[in-house]
């Protein structure tokens, strides 16, 4: 490992153990590609950085993103942030974004299945019904993460009668705090009201253990199903994307980065950018005289 690399991990003793694995991983493996394709680290041009990252075009944006910050990081440590001029921040495609949102119409369909699903044929509750009905709807008001979601304790959510919220710890144990809408509230409170149990953990399944990732995917799946959608089509980074794509037409771009628990404003740009049905229907009345 090169001195100069072992020397800004050094500097970052406050750093958790396991983001200093991944920033020697990836500044190895920076260091490994820079030599082998003949340049020096003693002397880092642009166009060695430049490379680097065009070897890094497969993978997915998130991992790309993760890496520049970090080559970024370490370049400004030894004051040659310079170096990264011109090469810009890695971000999703616009179309790609549209294929992971779903429309408020299926948003819809999505909440009279998940209802219908979990009640009986005489209207009652099915075991365990309530408690699904509001982890969906948890998914749909607060854009959360799927690992963050099944975290979530009890006493991390605050309710009453004309306000809300809900605390949540996401990547690199950042805390955050989303509002929890009306409709949201009162899901939770009816799930909450017929609880009896001790466990600390906000969802649990009819076994009374914390409820899991696979958990969750499942009631996903069955719902999915049931909505008559593409297989695939209903997941939670998809509950995720139409939050963050509906909210980013009602706050600010700094509003919507705290909601999204994103560390750069510019990870969270792609979803204020109007997709094409919105703008076609702007230029629609474009050249129309004001009457």
């Amino acid at each position: 490992m090169d001195e100069r690399i072992a020397e800004f991990l050094d500097s970052r003793k406050r750093t958790s153990q396991d983001t200093i694995r991944t920033f020697r991983y990836t500044l190895i493996h920076f260091q490994s590609v820079i030599e082998d394709g003949g340049g020096d680290m003693n002397m880092l041009t642009e166009f060695d950085i430049r490379r680097y990252f065009q070897t890094r075009a497969e993978k997915k944006v998130s991992t790309r993103q993760k890496e520049y910050s970090i080559v970024l990081s370490f370049l400004t440590y030894h004051g040659w942030q310079d170096r990264m001029n011109g090469i810009e921040y890695p971000e999703e495609k616009i179309v790609s974004m549209e294929r992971k949102s779903i429309d408020n119409i299926d948003i819809a369909k999505i909440k009279r299945e998940i209802e219908k699903m979990n009640r009986k044929l005489n209207g009652d509750w099915k075991k365990g019904g309530k408690m699904r009905v509001a982890l969906i709807y948890s998914l749909i008001y607060t854009g959360l993460r799927v690992s963050e979601l099944v975290n979530l304790n009890q006493s991390d959510i605050d309710l009453r009668e004309r306000t809300g919220s809900i605390t949540t710890k996401g990547k690199g144990n950042k805390e955050r705090t989303i509002p929890a809408p009306k409709e949201l509230r009162r899901k939770l409170t009816e799930y909450l009201g017929e609880r009896e149990d001790h466990n600390p953990a906000l969802f649990v399944s009819n076994r009374g253990s914390r409820i899991s990732v696979r958990n969750v995917q499942d009631i996903l799946a069955r719902l999915n199903d049931r909505c008559g959608f593409r297989k695939g089509t209903v997941h939670p980074h998809v509950l995720r994307h139409s939050f963050l794509y509906q909210t980013a037409k009602q706050v600010p771009l700094t509003t919507l980065t705290q909601l999204a628990g994103h560390d750069d404003p510019k990870t969270t740009m792609i979803y204020t950018t109007p997709n094409l049905q919105e703008v076609g229907e702007k230029l629609d009345n474009l050249y129309q005289d004001d009457e």
